[in-house]
């Protein structure tokens, strides 16, 4: 972690501090006979930016009741639908190391996943209905676009179909926890309207990031038959069959993908302008322009 990211949740450190703390104690004290592997996993470079957005937001709103409990969960979440996702996609490494799925079999990872939803849902368990209903929806909606996204294997999407089942897929997780907090304040809706559109068109805009990025460092989503928007953008010009990635030309289709992210990433900031000013505020501005880039 480099010193500006440091210095961005620094006015969240010592919540964060608590929240590892338990985050391991939670998987120490389980049966399962591969937690250290799992305990790997989760510290292994994690961005922890779901946790990070919901203390910030949580100070933005004056709530402290609950909130690592929503941060638990939202992670524990997330950590069980990467061990479900490379098993989907056979990837081999993740974070530079091998994955359960390559490390064991797929079945092994698919149960880790799994063990790692039931402890999500366990933390949830003390939370009141509304918000295991939010969860609920979230993963039911998540779960939905992974089984769209088979669906549309080797398939060029619209661009807005693209946008609606990226979303789907990973930003309905990432908004889960954003949501859950309003049940603990009495914010009026415009409030609450602002900072939702802030956290959906950073979640979206962050995984565009990740697409490009996969896309340039080994075409893993591509060979997949999951055509993100460089592809999308490439095929309103070309025959998708006769795609030339050696060429300079596809720079073009790249730099229209970022154009795109970026106009998704200004939308975040224009919503979050609009929010009272505090120092939290501010981390969160920062925290997204170093994560999507100036």
């Amino acid at each position: 972690m480099d010193k500006e990211f440091k210095k961005i949740i620094s006015p969240i450190q010592s919540d964060l501090d608590i929240f590892e703390q338990k985050l391991k104690g939670l998987i120490e004290e389980q049966n399962n006979f591969l937690k250290d592997d799992l305990i790997s996993f989760l510290f292994n470079k994690p961005k922890r930016l779901r946790v990070i957005f919901i203390y910030l937001i949580s100070k933005i709103l004056k709530i402290e009741k609950d909130v690592l409990n929503i941060a638990l969960a939202t992670e524990l979440l997330h950590s069980a639908s990467l061990l479900h996702d490379d098993v989907i996609d056979e990837e081999t490494k993740r974070r530079e190391k091998l994955t359960f799925f390559e490390k064991y079999s797929s079945k092994l990872a698919i149960l880790e996943g799994d063990f790692l939803l039931s402890l999500a849902l366990k933390v949830l368990s003390n939370e009141k209905k509304e918000i295991v209903a939010i969860f609920s929806n979230k993963i039911l909606k998540t779960i939905q676009a992974e089984i769209l996204q088979y669906e549309n294997k080797n398939k060029v999407l619209s661009i807005d179909g693209y946008l609606d089942k990226t979303f789907n897929k990973t930003g309905n997780l990432f908004l889960a926890g954003i949501e859950a907090l309003f049940e603990f304040c009495e914010n009026d809706l415009a409030e609450k309207n602002k900072i939702i559109e802030c956290v959906k068109n950073y979640s979206l805009a962050f995984q565009i990031k990740n697409d490009i990025d996969n896309f340039k460092k080994d075409l893993s989503d591509y060979k997949n038959g999951n055509y993100t928007l460089p592809v999308i953008y490439f095929s309103k010009e070309n025959p998708i069959g006769k795609i030339d990635f050696s060429n300079e030309k596809f720079d073009k289709y790249i730099k229209l993908s970022i154009e795109k992210m970026n106009e998704i990433k200004k939308l975040s900031l224009d919503n979050l302008e609009k929010i009272e000013n505090s120092a939290y505020k501010n981390a969160l501005k920062e925290l997204i322009i170093k994560t999507l880039g100036s």
